[in-house]
């Protein structure tokens, strides 16, 4: 059996990165997001967002429930984000009506220049089960012109039609996959369904919550709700 290892593209990095730096001005590209439970929070602003490689492994994180949405085994070292929004249908399907029970994490765009990763223009489940070989990483969609490729017009989906701002993506379910575990340096804020329920976390986690940056916390629905451009999307048009 074989052992598959990331495929990371490595030609000219810095170049890359320039071009990713100078689309991220030029798109104002401000963050990027990931969703978890509420019970994760403390472990992750301790030790970051991991791989389910490595939570599967470790017995620490053995309280951890893995989604039913999950990529095949051998994609388990990396981990999932979206760009300015989260997947909000894919968040809605895995919430199970309990949306407060969740949290959304915004995180440092310089990610996408710190550490490679993968740039899907859907969401990367359905492009990595339709490679010939599943199991195996992929050598594309890390270049720059690939993170490009998620803000582009496609052939069914016009951005005019959507009229969303030049920071999302054209897709909703469009996807970045780092290849290495975000650091709690780079969540930049917390995002809480409402005030009780930022109330009820630090309750429960005092000590450790007054020691953190009161800017870090927010409350609200504005990245609890579907993407501006949803009736679009729930039309059937796609």
């Amino acid at each position: 059996m074989h052992t598959y290892l990331p495929s990371v593209n490595n030609t000219k990095p810095e170049k890359r990165n320039n071009a990713v730096r100078q689309f991220i001005r030029k798109n104002k590209l401000g963050f990027l997001t990931h969703f978890t439970r509420m019970d994760y929070l403390k472990s992750i602003l301790q030790f970051g967002i991991l791989p389910a490689a490595v939570l599967k492994s470790n017995r620490t994180f053995e309280f951890v429930r893995r989604n039913e949405i999950t990529l095949p085994p051998e994609w388990d070292g990396l981990v999932s984000m979206n760009i300015s929004f989260p997947d909000y249908r894919l968040f809605n399907q895995l919430q199970n009506h309990q949306p407060s029970d969740w949290v959304i994490l915004l995180i440092d765009i310089r990610v996408l220049t710190d550490f490679p990763c993968y740039f899907f223009p859907g969401r990367a489940l359905e492009t990595i089960m339709s490679a010939p070989e599943p199991s195996m990483f992929l050598s594309d969609y890390q270049k720059a012109e690939d993170l490009k490729a998620l803000f582009s017009d496609r052939e069914d989906v016009k951005r005019k039609d959507l009229d969303i701002p030049s920071f999302y993506p054209t897709d909703p379910s469009s996807e970045v996959l780092s290849f290495f575990p975000i650091a709690p340096s780079y969540i930049t804020q917390v995002w809480f369904h409402s005030d009780y329920k930022f109330n009820q976390w630090v309750l429960s986690n005092t000590e450790f919550a007054v020691a953190q940056d009161r800017n870090r916390w927010a409350c609200g629905l504005q990245y609890f709700s579907p993407r501006s451009d949803y009736t679009y999307w729930k039309s059937g048009k796609k």
